[in-house]
């Protein structure tokens, strides 16, 4: 005759029988994001909710569980080893969980899962469209939600759950020092962008080789204050390659600096597929390949998403589409970049 659960538990040893755990879904999200952003600060701006609520529920679910999770300070909060171990346990349970919402939906009539994915335009415009399309193949009734953000705030909707990937090159300071899951789309090499009736096939120096109409065009830049180490990289390879240039204007998108390129007011660094729009064409620019090195283009996501459906077969399309990407014409390194 079968024993009744309560008879099973009597026979159990005493330190096998523990009361019901009152860990939730809810305290497991917000340990997460705090694990995250290692600070109640910024979790509680990412999360949209008070910190002493935040804090409260840390304090709650280290008492439930027995072990203190994080090591405080004043700059950020560390995982301890007990932190650490519930960490990874929490993101497989959010994995799992994230799944089964996801399978639910397409049973709901009416209802249509949604990934919301946050990128530059120039990444948007090129490698969304193919991956959209692929990706229906798969799960047509799914739906895009996409941002066209800077890497910071990607990263940062990330953090708040309000993206479910982001994407973004790794030479952005955003993209370096997180634990998110990073795979690789494609590569998109750094060109100098110059009017379209300016050839500097033959040029070896500017000041030499240029009559002083074309010459001053040449040495009037275009940049990015993006204010990260880039940046400064970019600076100084003005530097080296043109000593006499001056900053014509600054731009905090690649499109309005490639509009006055265009329009013949200076030259500027820029990635390769910002010049492209689709498969329609581009900026009406010549594009040179430089000596810096190329932008690696990521998708980061929570590492949750990574197993669960439909976030791997995106992460899948993506990488294909990536693979498929025409970059607009190219001309080689001209000699005056050759001695870089």
């Amino acid at each position: 005759m079968a024993k009744s659960s309560a008879a099973v538990a009597a026979s159990l040893p005493s330190r096998m029988v523990t009361k019901p755990s009152a860990v939730t879904l809810h305290q497991l999200r917000i340990f997460w994001a705090v694990a995250q952003a290692r600070s109640f600060t910024k979790a509680s701006k990412l999360l949209d909710l008070a910190q002493p609520s935040l804090s409260q529920q840390i304090s709650k679910l280290e008492e439930e569980v027995g072990a203190q999770l994080f090591d405080r300070n004043r700059n950020e909060m560390a995982l301890t080893d007990a932190g650490a171990f519930l960490l990874r346990k929490a993101e497989l349970i959010l994995s799992s969980v994230e799944e089964a919402l996801v399978g639910l939906e397409e049973f709901a009539a009416g209802t249509r899962g949604v990934i919301a994915v946050g990128a530059l335009s120039s990444i948007a415009r090129n490698v969304l469209p193919e991956a959209m399309r692929l990706l229906r193949e798969r799960f047509p009734e799914l739906e895009l939600d996409i941002h066209e953000t800077a890497p910071a705030e990607a990263v940062d909707l990330l953090y708040g759950r309000r993206l479910n990937v982001a994407m973004l090159a790794t030479d952005s300071a955003a993209a370096s020092g997180t634990s998110f899951h990073q795979t690789t789309i494609c590569s998109d090499p750094y060109v100098l962008a110059v009017p379209k009736n300016i050839k500097l096939t033959d040029v070896e120096d500017v000041e030499r080789d240029l009559a002083p109409p074309d010459r001053a065009v040449i040495n009037s830049t275009i940049q990015f204050n993006f204010g990260n180490q880039h940046k400064k990289r970019i600076e100084e390879w003005y530097q080296h390659v043109l000593p006499h240039y001056r900053v014509a204007a600054q731009s905090r998108t690649y499109e309005v600096a490639l509009s006055m390129v265009q329009e013949g007011l200076g030259v500027a660094v820029l990635p390769a597929l910002t010049a492209a729009i689709g498969l329609s064409g581009g900026f009406d620019v010549n594009l040179y390949r430089t000596t810096l090195p190329d932008r690696e283009i990521v998708a980061m996501m929570p590492s949750q998403y990574v197993r669960a459906e439909p976030f791997a077969t995106f992460i899948s399309v993506l990488e294909t589409a990536g693979g498929q990407i025409k970059l607009p014409k190219i001309e080689p390194i001209p000699p005056l970049l050759k001695a870089l």
